[in-house]
């Protein structure tokens, strides 16, 4: 055996057990003494002879019987409980949970020979047998209510280690998706689009000494590259790792504003202004991916001329809205990727909630900053 001393959630756990067997004793000992004492006197008519020399009454009797026997079930539960009978296994179990009940018994037989109840000591003997069966099998009754209770707040325990194990690695995941977002985004932004940017210093060079058609034609591809390095791979980029994430979400959702069309008349508030949440990443990039998800739907579902993106910072949560003068939200429309925002938010202790409005739409994104 270990000689380290139990932890306190131990130490919690066998006060708790110790409570538990304790109230299943009394509860139950003390219910069949107010049986046995009715059954004996008001149903039997087994009256003691005397009290104390004084002529017995069915009232006295029963009240002193109650007494003695609730004090012979308050004894052996005590016994039990200073015996440690809850963590004895085996043979030592039996010899305690009878032991205690017997000695019990045998001072709840003195105290009826003591008051007159028994006559004689033969009597008060196979009275105190039988009392001593009845509070074994109390103790067993008490035992097995402990070892329940033991068993479902393992069961309870092993279902709240589990969980946790499926949030670590589901953190994990997401933590080695954000990794490879990253790097992903990093070489497309730094790696890629160089090559591309020296692809075009050599077409320039080729189109220097080039004339008429061909010099057209090389300085257009030249041109190409350079929308798409200043376009697509920049979207790609973004879309995989949201510039300006790693400064914050706020400068994340500023640069994703500052991308909308010009024509849009598009805004981006903080409230309280200049306040930054600190959040983990997930939930940062949660937010972001709300924002471009109320976005595109406004600009291509919506046909909107004006969004708003609005970061509401509060002590125990944040609060993303974007809303859109568009023409509403169709009740038919399939939202698959407002579904997996859910999803996604619902995993983070959040929630999303897209919500008609007179006219457009607005997109609420809510996530706890714990």
């Amino acid at each position: 055996m270990s000689g380290d001393p139990p932890s306190d959630i131990a130490l919690v756990d066998r006060a708790a057990d110790q409570r538990q067997f304790s109230f299943v004793a009394l509860t139950l000992g003390g219910t069949l003494s107010l049986a046995i004492s009715a059954q004996a006197v008001l149903l039997l008519g087994i009256n003691a002879v005397s009290l104390r020399g004084t002529d017995a009454s069915p009232f006295g009797d029963l009240v002193i019987r109650v007494t003695i026997n609730l004090c012979g079930v308050a004894i052996a539960t005590l016994l039990a409980s200073r015996a440690r009978l809850i963590f004895c296994t085996g043979i030592v179990r039996i010899a305690v949970l009878v032991g205690c009940a017997g000695f019990a018994a045998a001072c709840r037989a003195a105290a009826q020979i003591f008051v007159g109840i028994y006559p004689s000591v033969p009597l008060a003997l196979a009275d105190a047998a039988i009392a001593t069966l009845l509070m074994s099998v109390t103790f067993v009754f008490a035992l097995q209510s402990v070892g329940s209770r033991r068993r479902a707040r393992e069961s309870e325990r092993a279902r709240l280690a589990q969980a946790a194990q499926a949030t670590a690695a589901l953190a994990a995941l997401q933590d080695e998706e954000l990794h490879v977002r990253r790097e992903i985004a990093d070489t497309l932004h730094g790696t890629l689009q160089g090559r591309v940017v020296m692809l075009q210093a050599d077409l320039r060079d080729v189109a220097a000494a080039l004339d008429g058609d061909q010099r057209g034609r090389i300085e257009r591809i030249r041109e190409e590259l350079d929308a798409l390095r200043e376009n697509e791979l920049r979207a790609v980029s973004a879309t995989l790792y949201p510039e300006g994430i790693d400064r914050g979400v706020a400068a994340a959702l500023r640069a994703l504003v500052s991308r909308i069309p010009a024509a849009i008349d598009a805004s981006f508030t903080v409230v309280p202004s200049g306040a930054e949440p600190e959040l983990d990443l997930g939930r940062r990039l949660a937010l972001v991916r709300v924002a471009e998800e109320g976005v595109s739907n406004a600009l291509r579902h919506g046909l909107a001329a004006q969004i708003d993106v609005v970061l509401h910072v509060a002590p125990d949560e944040v609060r993303l809205s974007v809303r859109d003068d568009g023409i509403g939200v169709d009740p038919a429309a399939a939202l698959s990727g407002l579904g997996r925002l859910t999803d996604r938010l619902e995993g983070l202790g959040g929630r999303l909630v897209l919500t008609p409005m007179e006219p457009g739409a607005e997109l609420v994104a809510r996530v706890p900053r714990g």
